[in-house]
């Protein structure tokens, strides 16, 4: 019954904690927005978001184990954080599509411009690219915009955040030594 109870905890914590960690990422896409909306497309926006996830999954995952007893399984600590992760990475994504699709579509143009010269550059370092291959992957880039290639994005998200999630769950768990025994 006690594991039980601590599996609906479980989930009743990690969905709070993932639509806090959605809003956050909404307010973040949002501030994003206004500064610089070329940002989304940096390799370096990239790490600032895998940072953001691992130090929330962190922190949300002390604040559930601190709620249970201080003690904390390797499998609750990751499915706390995996479910957390899924559920602020949906509501982004969602918010992303609907930010690029329904209330600004005019970003895209931007964002597909942005990716083929940051593409060009790095293409150019490396012994340069043909015409067509560059409208190719213009195409590619438009259609990665589309309701299809952000719920395939989003599954691609889904082992990202286990692969994140495995490494929360490896610092949140804490064994009662008493219970060993």
């Amino acid at each position: 019954m006690e594991n039980q109870e601590i599996e609906v905890n479980n989930t009743q914590h990690s969905l709070k904690w993932g639509g806090i960690l959605g809003l956050l990422l909404i307010i973040i896409s949002l501030l994003i927005y206004i500064i610089d909306i070329t940002l989304v497309v940096s390799s370096y926006i990239s790490i600032v978001w895998i940072a953001l996830f691992i130090g929330f999954g962190i922190f949300s995952g002390r604040d559930f184990r601190s709620k249970v007893g201080g003690y904390l399984s390797f499998k609750d600590a990751f499915l706390h954080a995996f479910v957390a992760f899924a559920v602020g990475g949906f509501i982004g994504t969602v918010f992303d599509f609907i930010l690029f699709n329904f209330i600004d579509p005019d970003i895209i143009p931007i964002l597909i411009d942005t990716q083929m010269e940051t593409t060009m550059k790095a293409m150019e370092t490396f012994g340069g690219g043909n015409t067509e291959m560059m409208d190719g992957m213009a195409e590619g880039i438009k259609k990665g915009y589309t309701l299809q290639a952000q719920a395939l994005g989003f599954l691609w998200k889904l082992v990202l955040y286990a692969i994140g999630a495995l490494i929360v769950g490896g610092i949140n768990k804490k064994k009662n030594q008493e219970e060993e025994f």
